[in-house]
């Protein structure tokens, strides 16, 4: 058997929705994102205590638990698509959805996320991957302070002209793309070293 591998170039986060939408949305978008906001809190505090759990019981078992990875893949996919709403992805309010496989469930068509399955044969020693990152974790914080000034200009972009600019959204999706290419290394279900720099998609 061999370690799950996912392709760098795989988008993990796909887009179905127009670049056009009211002009109103990013206003009313903040009041409608309060709801998925507290939801958002308290499963991020579960899925910290969770990783941690998941990750002792790969030191001392040898073994990942696909039912703790199906809880942070649940608030991944729900972290997505609330703030896809809220960046003003879609028109379509994010739906309040916990299903905790890896593959996304189509609920919410505009935004997919798609995880890789749990590798039935990690290995003690991919345990470490959270400390090998640790040079993406210092490259993701430039790229994040170059997504929140992005969406920034697109909500006001938006505001005025009633569409989000191809390139700005774009470059949002990568970044996010690019997140989840770290994210899956160290949730040790992709084994490969992520590359460096933004995907195409």
């Amino acid at each position: 058997m061999t370690h799950a591998i996912i392709d760098d170039d795989r988008p993990f986060v796909v887009l179905d929705s127009p670049y056009e939408l009211s002009r109103w949305r990013p206003v009313v978008n903040w009041v409608l994102f309060i709801p998925h906001s507290i939801i958002l809190s308290a499963l991020q505090a579960l899925s910290q205590v969770v990783f941690f759990i998941y990750w002792l019981m790969l030191i001392f078992t040898g073994k990942l638990n696909p039912g703790l990875y199906g809880v942070m893949a649940m608030y991944q996919r729900y972290s997505v698509r609330a703030n896809g709403f809220l960046l003003g992805y879609t028109e379509s309010y994010a739906p309040f959805d916990f299903d905790a496989a890896p593959c996304d469930n189509g609920a919410y068509p505009p935004i997919r996320l798609d995880l890789p399955e749990v590798a039935t044969n990690a290995r003690r020693s991919d345990a470490v991957n959270v400390f090998l990152a640790i040079p993406h974790y210092f490259v993701m914080v430039f790229y994040g302070i170059g997504a929140v000034a992005v969406a920034l200009a697109g909500w006001f972009v938006v505001l005025f002209t009633g569409a989000w600019p191809p390139g700005m959204r774009q470059f949002l999706i990568r970044v996010t793309n690019y997140h989840y290419r770290i994210w899956t290394y160290v949730a040790m279900v992709q084994q490969d070293y992520p590359k460096f720099g933004l995907p195409d998609r």
